[in-house]
Order: structure tokens, then C-alpha cells, then sequence
């Protein structure tokens, strides 16, 4: 497994590190999951938003297409 560097600052590690206490978590798995999640987070809202655009448009995009 890849080893990534992060860079917080000291109060930010401190929230980091308590969130994970609080659920009985290892720092390094507390933050693995937490940026996974944010990862699929942003790609599903990303997603929805270009189905949205797509959607919204369509008509236009026939009309533009003739």
C-alpha cells in the first residue's frame, strides 16, 4: 500500500485525532475512510449534477443539434 504525506495544522489534528478516539479508530483508518468517503461523496454530487445539466438541457442540445 502507498504511503501519502499529510500536512494539518496542530488544532486540526487535534479534531482528527479525537473524532477518532471518540470511535475507537486508528488515526491512519479514521482518515483513510474519512477521505474515501469524501472522494465517492464528491464524485455521486458530481454525477447528479452533470445528469441534472444533461436533463435540463436536452431540448436545447436537439434543438442545436438540427
Amino acid at each position: 500500500m502507498k504511503m501519502l504525506p499529510v500536512r494539518f495544522e496542530e488544532s486540526e489534528i487535534e479534531e482528527i485525532r479525537a473524532q477518532a478516539a471518540a470511535e475507537g479508530r486508528s488515526l491512519q483508518d479514521f482518515v483513510h475512510d474519512m477521505l474515501m468517503t469524501a472522494i465517492a461523496t464528491r464524485t455521486q454530487r458530481r454525477r447528479a449534477a452533470l445528469d441534472h445539466v444533461l436533463r435540463v438541457s436536452e431540448g436545447l442540445n436537439k434543438r442545436l443539434a438540427q
